[in-house]
């Protein structure tokens, strides 16, 4: 039997942490990703030129931040931080999820164009990451990528790639 709180107290067990030397290990995880991706873009944006800061040429601005990318994963593989974790759970798939299908919208966008790939990422986006009503998910879902078409192709001249859907109308 307890006598008093400071006794009550000692003899709540604390939960076992795992040691320092584990934590500091999972915390380097995620920016050594971050490093190698970064690595990865810079290659790729080294090869599509870099040209000078007056003349850029089209890999300037992706080298830079990719170079900025690295930067920040190298401190944080060097001094990952005390911070708890976040714990792996549904919001890190759903994150996980996201960013795939940023790859697949880019993967989509170079081979059939702008305007498929753009509906079907905002109909993903907006129905099962904003959780939108379907009525919302659909008018902006198809609503979206025309105007933003019609701004950037038509009216300021950026050329799109081909675009299998907006082929059949324009």
């Amino acid at each position: 039997m307890v006598s008093s709180p400071v006794e009550a107290a000692a003899e709540i067990r604390q939960p076992e942490r795992p040691r320092a030397g584990a934590l500091r290990w999972r915390r380097r995880i995620a920016p050594l990703v971050l490093l190698v991706l970064g690595i990865g873009a810079a290659a790729g944006s080294w090869q599509l030129k870099l040209g000078t800061l007056h003349h850029p040429a089209p890999g300037l601005w992706p080298f830079i931040i990719s170079v900025a990318i690295i930067l920040s994963a190298g401190a944080l593989v060097v001094r990952p931080g005390d911070e708890p974790l976040e714990a792996w759970g549904r919001k890190s798939v759903s994150i996980a999820a996201a960013v795939a299908s940023l790859g697949a919208f880019v993967v989509l966008f170079e081979r059939i164009g702008f305007f498929v790939p753009a509906v079907l990422m905002l109909l993903l986006w907006l129905r099962v990451f904003g959780r939108e009503s379907w009525r919302w998910t659909v008018v902006f879902a198809l609503a979206g990528p025309a105007v933003l078409y019609i701004i950037f192709d038509r009216l300021l001249g950026v050329p799109f790639p081909a675009d299998l859907a907006l082929g059949a109308f324009v």
